[in-house]
């Protein structure tokens, strides 16, 4: 199914939202959000129905919602979406913004259009031949357009791995080619109740801060080849505004490494674990107090 409203077109199908020809693959939660939303439109939805749609069987804190509402917004909004999508209906709940007009098309109706497009061409002489041909190149391109879909799919699943408890105080995006390594480190967040999502590359990882909040970034200084990739990607995250605190996390032990990162905006170095739990609980001192 797909939704145009606004300037926005969202995908059920693929999982994506174009917004003026910029497109992003939605979070699953984020996505179950918006649809829910617009299928129950114009329905006020409480938050109990909603936390019992979007976690089901599971516990959440009473903020989850709230955050996860924010986050989507938030991200709306840096798309560039020209109007509110979601509206809060204060001690009530939320629902799609009533004043938008929605536009929905299932696929089987798009697909049914271009088989019926093709079947308009029988009326001249040869018609019937072009009609198979047509045909066939047009379900041989589904098949191709459907096996990249699902290698992207599995892809982003073994490039970006989350994990967050129900009752998150925060989160931390956590930048390394070989995420196995931080296992005893990632254990010792979670059970500070720290969410920690992973991501192997730079270009993921600007993305994922385009899109969501962190309260720290960890990051490798050498990553796939690239000795200073730990150290371009603290400047681009700067050059664009973003002042999450970001800390590198190395085996080496180099006073001039410290000093480069903190020269480009970072807050230090760590090369051992007890360091790393310091700086980082530091940020989320109030929520642990």
């Amino acid at each position: 199914m797909e939704y145009r409203f606004s300037n926005v077109i969202l995908n059920a199908k693929t999982q994506t939202l174009d917004v003026s020809d910029k497109k992003v693959v939605l979070e699953e939660r984020a996505l179950n959000l918006l649809l829910y939303l617009l299928d129950t439109r114009p329905k006020v939805c409480n938050q109990q129905e909603l936390v019992a749609y979007l976690w089901p069987d599971s516990v959440v804190s009473p903020w989850s919602l709230p955050r996860l509402v924010s986050d989507t917004r938030s991200l709306l909004q840096r798309l560039g979406v020209e109007q509110d999508i979601i509206v809060t209906v204060r001690g009530q709940g939320y629902k799609f913004n009533p004043e938008l007009r929605v536009i929905q098309q299932s696929a089987v109706d798009e697909t049914q259009f271009n088989i019926e497009a093709i079947s308009a061409e029988q009326n001249t002489q040869g018609a019937h031949l072009k009609f198979w041909i047509g045909l066939t190149l047009f379900m041989c391109t589904v098949c191709i357009w459907l096996v990249i879909n699902h290698s992207f799919e599995h892809l982003d699943d073994n490039e970006f791995k989350a994990s967050e408890p129900l009752d998150a105080i925060g989160r931390i995006l956590w930048v390394d080619d070989n995420p196995k390594n931080n296992k005893k480190e990632q254990k010792y967040f979670l059970k500070h109740k720290i969410g920690v999502y992973n991501t192997t590359s730079t270009q993921e990882a600007l993305l994922l801060l385009s899109m969501y909040e962190y309260n720290v970034v960890i990051s490798d200084m050498g990553r796939q080849g690239e000795p200073l990739a730990g150290l371009k990607l603290l400047r681009a995250m700067r050059s664009r505004g973003d002042e999450t605190p970001f800390y590198v996390y190395t085996w080496v032990e180099s006073e001039s490494q410290n000093t480069v990162i903190k020269s480009a905006g970072g807050q230090g170095v760590a090369t051992k674990k007890i360091d790393l739990y310091e700086y980082v609980l530091l940020h989320f001192h109030n929520e642990i107090m």
